[in-house]
């Protein structure tokens, strides 16, 4: 009767382990986990765009044929709603207090004291907004921290991308507490009412920073871009994608230029050189991924190989 070895049980297991590693290691999924517990039924309707830049950003724009989206959408990308309502307590009535601090007579909310309390929100001031402001819609991102708003009255439209690059647009009312992650690409609008009153809260005792970076100038060296790329979006930016394309119009639009000052001749040469670079190119890129291919198979090889390998070992 044949003996197993323990040296090749051992040899086997590794090879399955780093096999799988490997494959674990190329399926990263996009986002956070949503909590199995997680209650949704406060957060506001959500919804997609028609177009990703709305000629008028204060109508809804609503894409009727997707449907509403769900909220697991933007839990996956570090969004946080709750919902605290703010009926019968005292806030400035449709004016700016910054900072502000709830009266000490005054009819103050337990509850969100509680929240200020729990996560340090040690500055709040209260600002509105009384029409569409173009600074409040160009897509950027807060570096400073995350950022946190309240809506007191009135309502208004976040629109927020999600894990996959997309706009998804929430129509925020009075009540609605949320919290988006430092890094990650947002902007707001008024809706047709033309107002809303926020509460804007920021953790700690320092300077609140509310300074503002716009998508326009991300080029992969913002470190709180990259820290969010990083932990909801598997370390893929999608800002370097959306600059390789503008860079790659522009050529484009230069080229043409050049073509058009070029004789027919000299067309079809300059026309015949780039077919050829395009062959070499492609030739290149799908070498690079025949390359990769092949050594995932022989990987895979290698280790159907020890494992037939053991299995002699283990019946020989």
């Amino acid at each position: 009767m044949m003996q197993f070895s323990p040296y090749a049980g051992c040899l086997l297991w590794f090879l399955i382990a780093s096999g799988a590693s490997a494959d674990a290691s190329e399926e990263c999924v996009k986002g956070i986990d949503v909590p199995a517990y997680a209650d949704m039924s406060s957060w506001p309707t959500l919804f997609r765009l028609t177009t990703p830049n709305p000629g008028d950003p204060t109508m809804p724009n609503k894409d009727e044929s997707a449907g509403d989206v769900d909220p697991s959408v933007l839990i996956k990308a570090g969004v946080v709603h709750r919902f605290l309502d703010p009926t019968g307590y005292d806030y400035p009535n449709r004016t700016k207090e910054i900072p502000w601090n709830p009266p000490v007579n005054g009819t103050n909310d337990a509850t969100l004291q509680a929240l200020r309390d729990q996560e340090d929100y040690q500055y709040a001031d209260i600002v509105v907004v009384a029409a569409f402001a173009e600074k409040f819609y160009t897509e950027h991102l807060h570096a400073g921290g995350d950022e946190v708003r309240y809506i007191i009255d009135g309502s208004g439209y976040f629109d927020i991308r999600d894990v996959n690059d997309e706009w998804v647009r929430m129509h925020a009312y009075a009540g609605d507490f949320v919290e988006f992650p430092t890094g990650i690409e947002h902007r707001f609008s008024v809706d047709s009412n033309n107002f809303v009153q926020a509460m804007r809260l920021f953790p700690g005792s320092g300077n609140p920073d509310w300074s503002s970076v716009p998508r326009s100038n991300m080029h992969g060296n913002n470190t709180s871009r990259n820290a969010y790329v990083e932990k909801y979006l598997c370390g893929v930016n999608p800002d370097l994608d959306q600059d390789e394309h503008e860079h790659n119009h522009e050529d484009h639009d230069t080229d043409e230029d050049h073509d058009s000052h070029e004789d027919h001749d000299n067309h079809e040469d300059h026309d015949s050189h780039d077919h050829d670079s395009h062959d070499q190119d492609s030739h290149s890129v799908g070498s690079s991924s025949d390359s990769s291919a092949q050594q995932r198979i022989s990987l895979s090889a290698f280790v159907i190989v020890a494992v037939t390998t053991m299995v002699g070992m283990a019946f020989f």
